[in-house]
């Protein structure tokens, strides 16, 4: 990795400088890319160094920032993945809001030039800055070129619709393949399904307003989409194969189905994991639905500020934070790894150096994301507690694929638990002991 010189950094330090302790979730090969940048403004800061410490998966990394802030031992970066936003918004005394904090120790901080998809998400209504979004991503359309050949469709032409999808599956299966699998069952299937094509979530704009927010997924076109899932299911069209990752993908570098829903940010994982050539699409839209997709709310994960610590710390996270939001880092970023640029100017960037021309599904992921077509429905879910409730929906939506309930009675069984756990966490605001 080249050294990228940061305009406010023109010394090279020498000495150790103030530490500062930032807690993750990366692996592998992110952790090995996310590690280069970190040297690399370690190797420029002037009188800090930035120490990363691995904490074990999303879930792992943000309970054990939870405990450590009761216990006094807390990291001065914590990260947090997307769906737990809500909840850390609703411990204002764990953290410093990144708009507060960079305008008072980095003067030149704009808001505006992060990708509003991705600043919004993690701001308030009145556009205050809570976080730093860092590795956002969004689904997208993989497909098998040869699997598609075998089939007798077009290699160059994904399916743009479901209807599209349901006719290719359908030729897919007769040429000995399932059609499609997907990762992240509530996230393809319901949080981008509403917000692709402009359909309810929950009440208060998703969550978005503030608490008091309650799940209404279970319309009459949710209903439809799962029951095509189900009866796809039956005809070999889908296959599910669990709510994570490593499964459905297998499923696809196998050769065994022939597309697969996933995030953008799988695509170099994909291509070295599959002997097959990899085509990429737009995800899906249901016609009678929409015209055209509105804008697709994102996943990922942002960088948060804790809070009691002293101002010498804070001016090296506010350094730290300016340096991981310049252009040339952010395009470094999402050229590696797939995940969305998080200033417009990174995208450009990777635009002209012809980026896209060899992945095709980054860019893809950025158009979805920098749609014009926004509502509060497009914008994602925000709600508290949304670990616990997510995997609440999958309950419910494997009882349908399975056959156990109808999908009325699975959406439906879905909201009325869901809401329930949003319920008991509003009451358990009033005891904080119980929420740590």
């Amino acid at each position: 990795m080249k050294r990228f010189l940061a305009p406010f950094l023109f010394f090279v330090s020498s000495t150790f400088g103030t530490e500062i302790i930032f807690w993750h979730a990366f692996e592998g090969f992110l952790a090995e890319r996310f590690s280069e940048i970190v040297e690399d403004f370690n190797h420029q800061a002037k009188g800090y160094h930035v120490t990363l410490q691995y904490k074990g998966n999303y879930t792992e990394t943000f309970n054990e920032g939870l405990l450590a802030f009761k216990e006094g031992r807390q990291p001065h970066i914590l990260q947090v993945y997307e769906v737990a936003t809500q909840t850390m918004m609703l411990k204002p005394e764990m953290f410093y809001p990144i708009d507060e904090l960079m305008r008072k120790y980095y003067k030149k901080f704009d808001p505006d030039v992060y990708i509003d998809t991705v600043r919004d998400f993690y701001s308030t209504p009145d556009h205050k800055m809570f976080s730093l979004p860092w590795n956002a991503s969004t689904g997208v359309l993989f497909y098998n070129k040869e699997a598609f050949k075998k089939a007798g469709l077009n290699p160059n032409k994904p399916p743009k619709t479901w209807e599209d999808l349901e006719k290719i599956g359908t030729q897919l299966v007769k040429a000995g393949y399932v059609g499609f699998t997907t990762a992240w069952p509530a996230a393809y299937h319901l949080e981008h399904l509403c917000s692709w094509h402009n359909l309810p979530f929950a009440t208060n704009d998703n969550g978005f307003q503030g608490l008091g927010a309650r799940l209404n997924f279970n319309g009459p076109c949710q209903i439809r989409h799962l029951s095509k899932l189900a009866d796809w299911q039956n005809s070999g069209i889908f296959s599910y194969k669990g709510r994570f990752t490593a499964e459905p993908e297998q499923f696809f570098t196998e050769g065994h189905c022939a597309i697969l829903l996933q995030g953008s940010n799988r695509y170099s994982m994909l291509k070295k994991a599959s002997p097959h050539t990899i085509g990429v699409g737009f995800m899906p839209y249901w016609t009678d639905i929409v015209e055209t997709p509105y804008r697709l709310n994102i996943g990922g994960s942002s960088f948060w500020a804790l809070s009691e610590f002293d101002e010498d710390i804070y001016r090296g996270v506010a350094q730290f934070f300016s340096y991981l939001s310049q252009t040339e880092i952010q395009a470094y970023w999402h050229q590696q790894t797939s995940y969305l640029p998080i200033t417009e100017a990174a995208y450009y960037l990777s635009k002209k150096k012809g980026f896209y021309e060899k992945n095709p599904a980054a860019e893809i992921a950025v158009l979805e994301v920098m749609n014009p077509k926004r509502t509060p429905y497009t914008q994602g879910i925000r709600l508290p507690n949304y670990t616990a409730v997510r995997e609440k929906i999958i309950d419910f939506l494997e009882l349908a694929l399975k056959g156990s309930l109808s999908t009325t009675e699975a959406l439906d069984g879905a909201v009325a638990e869901g809401n329930k756990l949003l319920i008991q966490y509003e009451q358990d605001l009033e005891n904080p002991d119980v929420l740590d």
